[in-house]
Order: C-alpha cells, then structure tokens, then sequence
C-alpha cells in the first residue's frame, strides 16, 4: 500500500511540468489571438495595420539608420535625435527582409515573449501555476498590453529587455547572467526612465525571493557607465520619457488614454492589495512599493506599462479571495464572479474598438501618398498627425508627437499653431505662416469638428477663401491647400 502510495505521487509530480506546460500553452495562445485579431480587424477595415502615433516614428527612423546610417539629428525634421537600440534592432529586420511587412509581426512576437518571461518570473518567486495562468489571462485583457503590443512602441521593447534581463540575471549560472547584463546595459541606452524603473522593480524581486542584492548592483553600475559614455561621446543629456501632470484622460483607457488603466482592474488591484497587506506583515514593505509604483503610473506613462504587470498579479490574488470566500447565497458569489468576467471582456472590447477606429484610415493615407507627389514643403496639420505625415509623404511638419521632447521652443510653436489655426483673415496667419515657412496646410473632418465645430471658421474659412491659397486635394473632406502668397506689385518707374 506504501509503495502505490509512493508511486502515485512520483506521476502526479511528473505530470506537474506537463500541466504548467499546457496552461502557459493555452495563455499564449489566447494572447496570440487578442493580439492577432486586433491587427486583422484593422487590415479587414482597409486600414494599415498600425494606429497613428510612434509606430509611424519608430518604422521611419529604422528606415533612415538603413540608408544614412547613424545620425545624431532627425533627418527629417532636423531636431534632436538619441541613436536608439530598439531603432537598430528594427533597422535590422528592414535591412534583410526589405520590406515594412516584416514589421508587423515584431509586436506580436514580443508581446508572447512577454508574456512567456512574465510567467516564468511569477513560477520562480513562488505563484503557483494556475496564478501564473491566471495573471497571463488578465494581462492579456489589459489596455496597455494590448495597446503596447499591437504596434511598434517603445515601450513594448523596454517591458521585453526587462523582463528579460530578470530571468537571466536570476539564473544560477554565469553564462546567463552575463547576457543579462547586456540586456541590461541596452535597456539603459534605450530608455534612462525604463531602466530606472526596472531597477527599482527588480529590486523589489530580489528582496521578495530573498537573494543577494549583487544581481541588480553590478549590472546597473555597468549601465549606467554605458549611459554616461555614450552620453559624453554624443554630447548630449538622456531624455527623460513618458513624465507628464496628472490627467485621468491620459490615465483611463476608458476616457480615450492611449496608455492607461481600466478603471476596473484598478479597483480589483486595490483590493488585492489590501488581501495580501494583511495576510504578512513580513512583505508590507514589498506591497507599499508596488503601491508607490502604481501612484507614479499616473504621471509617467513608462511605470504604467511595468504597472499593469504587476495589477495583473495581484487581480489574480482578489478572484482567488473573492471565489474561495465564504458566501451566505451562492448566488451572490456567481454574480459577482460573472460582473468581474463581463468587466473584462468589456476593457478588452472597448481597447480593439479604439485601436481598430484610430486613423489612418485608406482615405487618410491617399491623400498623403498625394502629398508626396507634390514639391517638398513644411506641413501646417493637427499635431497628432505630423508623425503619419513625415512618414507618409516624406515632408517637414510644424508639430508632431515628438516635438514636445525633442523641439526646444515647443511651446512657442504650440501657442502660434493655435493661433493659426484661430486666424480667418491673411494679416493675421501671415507672419507665421511666412515665419514658418509653411507649405502646405491639411485638414482633415476631425480638425473640422474638433477645432472648428463643423463650421467653417478660422484657418478653414481662410484656406478656402483666400486666393494665396491653393486648392490642391479634396475628396471625402479631406483637404491639402498649398500657400502660395502673392507677389507684390512694383510700382511703374
């Protein structure tokens, strides 16, 4: 009877890699899906696979490193530039298969790659498998996964590098540890800001698995001598990304925030967090630094991507708590089990809805496929376009997604983009039009209806009534005007 005892439990730990090899299986697979899916719907709608933003940047400046090779300034729009490892890694891809295509499947691969390191860093500090399952199954409904990992971001690039240097620099041998410095060293050249916060995310690792604090200490030393040489070398300072004032429009995924939190999943991670805060004294010290991460995530976009990885964690810890509670009616656990399902599913819809929405859409790009056609000029648009603009038509803007880190008067240009914009008469949008230099002006319906409330007012009433404008596209109320302004008359001798 001992012996079948014995026997029985030897297969059943036999069969325990099989079992967490078959959930991280099924995660990935799902993950696959949401993140496949979102891209299809966006090319099944005739759009480019990419929404608008830092994709569009990110695809133009790998472009550049292949044909001009390393640059210290942007090309294009002739302003600061930091050489960046996730440029070169993209540069690489560009370079051997020639083609933008191949890009669209480096967003996926590290988003399974991720989520593949994720789980396997939730096993070694001591989760249980289905915790792991669990925790990748709500990652993968998150808004900032979905948004990360379904274009080319920074970001995603930075949440890759750390997870992976943690596994490697956890591992006993030195082979690993030694690329896991070098992992280390890149994510330092490429974000300062994401190298700050993954040290202080593996810090908070090393003091909850109980190991040597030598792990962290002589990578960052590294780094941060990489980050310094390499700064003296370029002349120049690091940026420090993603800091902004607190907006809960640039926080909640549900006001619009392309980087934010669902409401929800924040409400379940504050609960999770006061379950685990009172089960051990021992890790308070563990739970109080993770709330101070997520308070930080409202002001730097970068610490609400490490963030969402760990909410994703301690969600789990509040289902766990809320399904093995004691209920008085089974009714009301089976309630709130299906609110919290239905919760989200809905973050998940309500992220796709956004991603598969956002420009550009066929239209959008036609018309600036026919810029390109035209004589090179600076561009007058809306700022969130400037980046699709660049890379579309290959022309200078007044503002893009970069300008407020990378152009020094930012804020000059801001206010006399608005008072362009605001200008119905010639004597007034001239000195900056001519200051500028601006070529070109697009508008677009949204510009219509966001600056201008559908009526035809400002620079709109002005492009279209002034003769030192130029009719030059317009189809399905998109309109290019090129700014041609009269010649003065000389006077008979």
């Amino acid at each position: 009877m001992k012996k079948l005892i014995t026997s029985k439990k030897q297969a059943e730990h036999q069969n325990l890699p099989d079992r967490k090899a078959g959930l991280l299986l099924i995660a990935l697979m799902i993950i696959c899906v949401f993140l496949s899916l979102t891209l299809i719907l966006r090319a099944y709608h005739g759009k480019p696979i990419f929404p608008t933003g830092e994709s569009y940047y990110n695809m133009r400046m790998a472009n550049s490193l292949v044909y001009n090779g390393v640059t210290t300034q942007d090309p294009l729009q002739e302003t600061y530039y930091a050489p960046s490892p996730y440029h070169f890694f993209l540069s690489f891809f560009l370079f051997v298969f020639n083609s933008y295509s191949v890009l669209w499947f480096i967003p996926i691969f590290l988003g399974l790659a991720s989520a593949l390191l994720f789980f396997r860093l939730l096993t070694i500090m001591g989760a249980h498998k289905e915790q792991a399952f669990y925790a990748l199954l709500i990652l993968a409904v998150t808004p900032v996964f979905i948004v990360v990992f379904t274009g080319l971001y920074l970001l995603g690039w930075l949440i890759f590098l750390s997870l992976l240097s943690f596994a490697l620099l956890t591992s006993k041998r030195k082979m690993p540890r030694m690329v896991g410095m070098l992992c280390f060293i890149i994510l330092a050249l490429s974000s300062l800001v994401g190298f700050i916060i993954a040290s202080m995310v593996f810090l908070m690792m090393l003091i909850l698995m109980k190991r040597k604090l030598n792990a962290l200490i002589a990578p960052a030393i590294a780094s941060l001598a990489a980050v310094i040489i390499m700064r003296l070398l370029l002349r120049q300072l690091p940026m420090l990304e993603g800091f902004g004032a607190f907006d809960f429009k640039e926080t909640l995924s549900l006001l619009g925030a392309n980087i934010g939190f669902d409401l929800f999943l924040l409400l379940i991670f504050f609960i999770g967090f006061v379950v685990l805060w009172s089960r051990s004294k021992s890790t308070r010290l563990i739970h109080l630094s993770t709330l101070l991460l997520v308070m930080l995530s409202f002001f730097n976009s970068i610490a609400r991507a490490f963030a969402s990885f760990i909410i994703a964690y301690y969600c789990v810890v509040t289902l766990t708590y809320l399904y093995n509670r004691k209920w008085s009616l089974d009714i009301i656990k089976t309630g709130t089990m299906l609110l919290v399902l239905c919760s989200l599913v809905f973050s998940l819809v309500n992220q796709v809805n956004l991603i598969v929405t956002a420009q550009p859409d066929a239209l959008f790009v036609k018309s600036l496929m026919f810029l390109d056609t035209l004589e090179p000029g600076r561009v007058l648009t809306d700022e969130s376009y400037g980046l699709l603009v660049e890379f579309y038509s290959d022309n200078n803007v007044l503002l893009d997604g970069n300008s407020i880190q990378f152009t020094k008067d930012y804020a000059r240009r801001k206010d006399d983009s608005q008072t362009l914009f605001n200008s119905a008469r010639l004597i007034e949008a001239q000195p900056l039009l001519e200051e500028y230099e601006i070529r070109y002006v697009l508008i677009t319906p949204g510009m219509k209806e966001q600056l201008w409330d559908n009526n035809e007012r400002g620079l709109w009433f002005l492009v279209k009534n002034s003769e030192s404008f130029e009719k030059r596209y317009l189809e399905e109320g998109i309109e290019i005007r090129e700014y041609k302004p009269a010649t003065p008359v000389m006077p008979a001798g």
